[in-house]
């Protein structure tokens, strides 16, 4: 490796916050005091600006980032004509930005969901003509969870196609309010545990093997309550699978390192899925500035890994993941 790639990461989770969206979510309704204080689920909103972000990158040596859309998406839309508007302009938007900067920015699609038909136009849209890394999905659409018959055309299709999905938390819904808290605190990463609960419950992954899932946040609560769910499966009731082939379904996704900071989570990630599953994300910017490189930096220091295995977390296993990426850095190894 290069000492040009020295500090060389693959950040897949990190999320830009065009001023029209903004917009658009103080119009629905979303509670803000002014333009710059827009509040989602009782989280503020961050500023966002693609140059400050690609400079500072640049500056800490850290390599490529694949944007998404965080929640709420355009789901507060419901499905509806404005939907597919907004979800187009959000994908022409991270477009620019490639092509801006095409050696440090990809993207994730943002999909007009729950309006199937749309969604599947803009997944031909984004991925045969835009030609981005993936597509982003959420945890649920109005209360609706991955692994639904519901979203199963859409799943069909990125089945077909082989494709690296970011799968985001999002408002589940019917959370208890917690005084103070805001959802994003606790309920993100428990809806994004909901939403692989669902997805083995419903053997998903026996009807789509091929589609390469990223559950954000190192899988929320996952690693600690997945040998739970194993043995539940076993249950006559619970479907009667397998606990062994219930643990390999759970130990088939990727998982980010997203808000993973403390030790006892990588551990716990660690000793459930394993580096070779585990991919780099950062949650710029939702994140606070002072805390992303000790973000980026947590699972380098974590002395569980040996230099092999830190190399995969930090890039080999998305250039694994994104055969774009190997082509674009080819001396990366």
């Amino acid at each position: 490796m290069t000492s040009s790639f020295a500090n060389f990461k693959i950040d897949v989770h990190t999320h830009p916050v065009p001023e029209f969206y903004r917009e658009a979510l103080v119009d629905a309704g979303y509670s803000a005091r002014n333009l710059s204080d827009v509040f989602v689920d009782g989280f503020r909103t961050p500023n966002f600006d693609i140059k400050s972000y690609v400079d500072e990158r640049v500056e800490h040596g850290y390599g490529f980032s694949v944007l998404s859309i965080t929640a709420p998406g355009v789901s507060f839309l419901h499905g509806s004509y404005r939907a597919e508007e907004l979800a187009r302009q959000l994908n022409q938007e991270m477009q620019s930005y490639r092509k801006a900067y095409p050696d440090q920015i990809g993207a994730f699609c943002i999909l007009p969901l729950p309006d199937i038909q749309s969604s599947l136009e803009e997944i031909k849209y984004c991925l045969d003509e835009l030609k981005f890394e993936g597509v982003g999905l959420y945890t649920n659409y109005d209360g609706v969870y991955l692994g639904d018959a519901q979203l199963d055309p859409i799943l069909e299709e990125l089945d077909r196609r082989g494709c690296p999905v970011l799968v985001h938390p999002t408002n589940p819904q019917r959370a208890p309010t917690l005084t103070g808290v805001s959802l994003p605190v606790i309920e993100y990463p428990f809806d994004t545990t909901r939403a692989i609960t669902n997805l083995l419950w419903v053997r998903a992954r026996e009807r789509f093997p091929n589609i390469k899932l990223i559950f954000s946040h190192g899988g929320g609560a996952l690693p600690f309550l997945a040998d739970r769910l194993g043995v539940q499966t076993t249950l006559p009731f619970h479907g009667g699978r397998e606990y062994a082939d219930s643990m390999k379904e759970l130990r088939s996704y990727y998982y980010d390192t997203a808000v993973v900071f403390g030790a006892p989570q990588i551990a716990a990630l660690k000793e459930f899925v394993g580096a070779d599953r585990i991919l780099t994300g950062s949650d710029v910017p939702y994140v606070p500035r002072a805390m992303v490189p000790m973000g980026l930096n947590a699972f380098n220091e974590f002395v569980g890994f040996t230099p092999e295995e830190k190399l995969k977390i930090d890039y080999r296993n998305a250039m694994e993941l994104f055969p774009s990426l190997r082509e674009k850095f080819p001396n990366l190894n």
